[in-house]
């Protein structure tokens, strides 16, 4: 599965620190929605909202991977946030989160959508993947990062 598939550097969000959950969801939300016409901010942001309500999307150890299933798509888009101060994110073990991988996926991919945040889950509890994620400071990095030397997402 080619993570460039679903993102590129103009999908990765570098922010300092925001205020809560919902603003680090509106960001990726943001850029989610400049990635096509078929989504809008609010869109986005509503259906990520729905989704956490259902449930935190945050792994644990400073990672989250929000997610939301939308009818007006065809492939799934995604976004990253990286944040120097981690926010509130109802964590599984509470620790805020400071990494996200956001993405948006059609209702009709279902199995596409189960592998991807599998294979995202594994390769993000990777201690090592999660501390070279905390030292990346620019777009390509993080992209680099979650692809192995074939562009392909490491397991």
């Amino acid at each position: 599965m080619a993570v460039e598939d679903y993102i590129s550097e103009k999908g990765v969000v570098f922010a300092a620190s925001v205020s809560s959950k919902k603003r680090a969801l509106e960001l990726l939300s943001e850029s989610l929605a400049k990635q096509t016409p078929a989504l809008t901010k609010n869109k986005v942001l509503d259906a990520l909202l729905a989704r956490e309500k259902l449930g935190s999307t945050g792994l644990g150890k400073g990672i989250a991977i929000p997610h939301c299933r939308l009818d007006e798509i065809e492939k799934i888009y995604a976004a990253m946030l990286k944040l120097d101060t981690g926010v509130e994110f109802e964590s599984t073990d509470g620790r805020p989160v400071n990494f996200l991988f956001c993405m948006v996926v059609p209702e009709n991919a279902a199995d596409e959508h189960l592998q991807l945040l599998s294979s995202l889950a594994k390769r993000l509890a990777n201690d090592q993947v999660r501390q070279s994620i905390e030292k990346c400071d620019h777009a390509k990095c993080l992209c680099d990062l979650l692809c192995d030397s074939t562009g392909h997402l490491a397991s």
